[in-house]
């Protein structure tokens, strides 16, 4: 004779989570996974994020930032092979009283080496490069005014010209159909200049910016 089989037993209600329990689970999962993307995106975006995604960027940066997921101040990064992902800083030429001229990098010890946001001048430089490309002055005006204001104030020096560079990445063959590339990946020859300008103090005390360069100006490097 064959046994039949009796229907599993149900579990007991104390284990079944209400509904109210399954609405909060659900709720806190979409949080999460929504400030998942909201990070992981923010390297998607090409040139630089919008002001939205921005906002959400710093709303989430309080949760994402203790388990390690800030995308922003993590060393590595999509990487596309477009001209956006190069790398992009400042150059500071400062003018000292005795007539010399000292050179400084953006980011770097002087401007843009904190801790909190690592990245941020090189993606304003990145921002300052591609304005520059499409004619847009608004933008590289009011950034390079910022970094021109800073050094005027910490130098003493009444002018500085600042330059936003693009350096390109070394070639894996450094002689390709008979061009010969430097050996120094740092090297100047891999650099473009897309934009220049030189703040100064005017008479009056206040803070002038002169643009001296775009990026439309400058004859396509081959």
């Amino acid at each position: 004779m064959s046994k039949s089989k009796s229907p599993p037993a149900n579990p007991p209600e104390s284990d079944v989570a209400s509904p109210g329990t399954r609405s909060v689970i659900s709720l806190v999962l979409f949080a999460y996974l929504f400030g998942l993307w909201v990070v992981v995106s923010s390297s998607l975006g090409g040139g630089y994020s919008s002001l939205l995604h921005e906002k959400l960027l710093n709303l989430f940066q309080l949760y994402t930032e203790p388990l390690n997921l800030e995308v922003r101040s993590s060393p590595y990064s999509l990487y596309s092979g477009t001209p956006a992902d190069y790398e992009h800083f400042f150059r500071v030429e400062v003018k000292t009283p005795s007539g010399e001229t000292e050179t400084y990098q953006v980011p770097g010890p002087m401007l843009g080496s904190g801790l909190k946001d690592p990245y941020r001048y090189e993606r304003l430089a990145k921002i300052v490069a591609m304005q520059a490309e499409i004619s847009d002055d608004t933008l590289p005006a009011e950034i390079t005014k910022g970094i021109g204001q800073y050094f005027l104030r910490s130098t003493g020096s009444d002018k500085v010209s600042i330059r936003c560079i693009r350096r390109r990445p070394q070639p894996m063959e450094l002689e390709i159909d008979g061009q010969v590339y430097a050996a120094d990946p740092r090297d100047r020859s891999y650099e473009s200049e897309l934009y220049r300008a030189t703040v100064l103090i005017d008479p009056e005390g206040s803070f002038q910016l002169i643009k001296e360069m775009a990026a439309e100006h400058v004859a396509p490097v081959e």
